[in-house]
């Protein structure tokens, strides 16, 4: 390999000043740096390593990886060789930063930790500074989990109650990113011969200033995500590698079955579908294996599964965390259906990894790492204690993507109580609902979204879930299944129905600090903060008592099905602790309505 003198360069187009350039809190940093000639191939993201550290004012530091990013500009290029290195890096903290370069090579060091193996390159300019002043990013700053069941905004500390997609899960099968082709999953004839996502009926979602590639490309999907935004949908599912999975047809490298060269111009496209996500609002969940190939790394590389995990289970994590760990809203999610072999037969493939390897996996992450976004996983149904139980009061370990297919409400209340019992109160998200076949129905064949809304929305959330990402099903007809889907408007109703329920809690309710209570009339939902708020849940409308503390209270009615304003109700006063009733609600008594019970004087 042929080694040359470095000069680092600072990218920031809002900056004019390339030597101490200034940004906003979370805006997010991009350094290249002028390297050795490269090209993909097993020795440069094997055998390179480039970490930078930011240190700031105060003595914080912070080590970010980089990546190998050809000549700079691959997404449009498509180039496979060239000589710039690059970091990405979103400050959390005001003042001044300065950081250092070092790029290293040994074998195989890319997998390893260790800051002082392998060889240091020299650098003519490996440091540089930067000042980050104390405004934020519009946007807000990172979702990190801080404690508790809800996710917040490290910036303003606004909680996050996530109401998104869960389909398609191959939405990086997408016909115009380079390298991307089908490798022999399902067939869905409603995509075409290249069985490749095209997403044309949300061309007319593309705006002027989307941030296309090439000749327009990205333009369906660019405008694909506008859509979501506009609509509410906060988080989009997605796996980010399903060879041997259900579609084959997502991977990050050249080809599926080179796992340590990696597609440098696929994923800078990729980079620039899940930044515009995270601008239109859009967390990504980054599904990182499917059930079908939960174990294919260790597989591959002939490791004893429930022993070690893999090296190319770790390029893999790295090579993501360097491209893709700058982004402020992103889910790390270890897996679909992880942990149970579920109808996996004899396929190697398809066997679950350890506890034991969930935690290490969990700990690599976090050590590489330089935002504190969540780490979760995935589970078979009704298979949550094989699934999750050791990882109770795991450091590093955020909480549950919860599949279930009954007693939504019942599993969030425990795993909520479980995990609170260590002292680390978990997330628990609601990840495909309502059964592999249908899932969630398209608004063609369930125009109300009566079942979604009353069996799952609102039970999960009143138990106190972090949110829901809605999955498609199989057997729906194309395309509006889970992997044929190109239409996001099958679920326009679903959608807009997510997002009155978000509203109503971020409006009306102090979430964090309620939780479900058990209800001693009937089997009426109730979410609380004891003593101060109630709200009730009447999937099939009529009343419902409810003991309350002595005192005045204040009744509400709210639609679930068309949102609006709060209609005022009864003004309740109880001179002891009592049973009183909700009433009834103000119009069509057989529907679903949501009962709000405030204090109206002071406790």
């Amino acid at each position: 390999m042929r080694v040359l003198l470095f000069i680092c360069v600072l990218i920031l187009t809002a900056c004019s000043n390339a030597d101490t350039p200034t940004l906003a809190r979370f805006e997010t940093l991009t350094i290249d740096i002028v390297g050795p000639q490269a090209d993909e191939s097993p020795e440069t993201f094997r055998d390179h390593r480039l970490t930078l550290t930011f240190t700031h004012e105060d003595g914080a530091q912070l080590n970010v990886p980089g990546f190998f990013a050809a000549d700079g500009e691959a997404h449009i290029s498509s180039a496979a060789s060239g000589n710039i290195w690059r970091a990405r890096f979103t400050p959390h903290m005001s003042g001044t930063w300065e950081w250092e370069a070092n790029l290293r090579t040994g074998e195989n060091i890319a997998l390893n930790l260790d800051p002082a193996a392998g060889t240091a390159l020299p650098l003519e300019t490996p440091t540089g500074r930067f000042t980050v002043r104390d405004n934020i990013m519009p946007g807000g700053g990172t979702l990190i989990h801080a404690g508790g069941h809800y996710l917040r905004d490290a910036a303003t500390n606004v909680p996050f109650l996530k109401t998104g997609a869960g389909s398609p899960e191959n939405l990086l099968a997408f016909s115009d990113f380079d390298g991307t082709r089908d490798a022999g999953g399902t067939p869905f004839p409603a995509l075409g011969e290249d069985q490749l996502h095209a997403f044309e009926p949300h061309m007319r979602d593309a705006r002027a200033k989307d941030p296309v590639w090439g000749e327009g490309r990205g333009t369906a999907l660019l405008g694909l995500i506008n859509y979501l935004g506009d609509v509410g949908v906060n988080a989009q599912y997605m796996v980010t590698m399903n060879v041997e999975g259900d579609g084959q047809d997502v991977w990050p490298w050249v080809a599926p079955d080179r796992m340590d060269v990696f597609d440098v111009s696929k994923l800078a496209q990729w980079n620039i579908v899940f930044e515009h996500m995270n601008a239109n609002g859009v967390m990504t969940d980054f599904i990182l294996t499917e059930t079908e190939n939960e174990s294919l790394f260790e597989a591959l590389d002939g490791n004893e599964i429930g022993v070690d995990f893999a090296d190319s289970r770790k390029l893999y994590y790295r090579e993501m965390i360097a491209r893709f760990g700058h982004l402020r809203r992103l889910t790390w999610n270890l897996g679909e259906e992880n942990g149970v072999a579920g109808n996996s037969g004899q396929d190697p493939y398809r066997q679950p990894t350890s506890p034991a390897q969930r935690q290490a996996f969990t700990a690599y992450i976090r050590a590489l790492v330089h935002q504190d976004h969540p780490i979760v996983s995935h589970n078979w149904p009704d298979s949550e204690i094989e699934t999750y139980g050791e990882l109770l009061g795991h450091p590093d370990f955020s909480g549950i993507s919860l599949q279930a297919h009954h007693s939504y409400a019942e599993k969030i209340v425990e795993w909520r109580q479980r995990s609170s019992e260590t002292g680390k109160p978990w997330l628990i998200f609601v990840d495909e609902p309502l059964g592999w076949e249908y899932g969630a129905r398209p608004d063609s064949e369930d125009p109300t979204q009566d079942r979604a809304r009353r069996e799952v929305l609102w039970p999960a959330l009143f138990a106190g879930g972090s949110g829901i990402d809605w999955y498609f099903g199989w057997q729906n007809n194309a395309p509006t299944s889970d992997l044929s889907n190109e239409d996001m408007r099958s679920r326009n109703t679903l959608w807009r129905q997510s997002t009155i329920a978000r509203e109503f809690f971020e409006t009306h309710l102090p979430f964090t600090d309620m939780q479900s209570i058990p209800s001693e009339y009937g089997n009426t939902p109730i979410f609380a903060k004891p003593g101060e708020v109630y709200a009730l849940y009447l999937p099939d409308g009529g009343s419902a008592d409810i003991r309350l503390p002595e005192g005045s209270w204040r009744t509400f009615w709210f639609n679930p099905r068309a949102g609006g304003p709060l209609i005022e109700g009864s003004l309740i006063k109880l001179i002891k602790p009592g049973l009183t009733s909700t009433g009834r609600p103000p119009s069509e008594p057989d529907q679903d309505w949501i009962s709000l019970i405030r204090r109206a004087d002071p406790s």
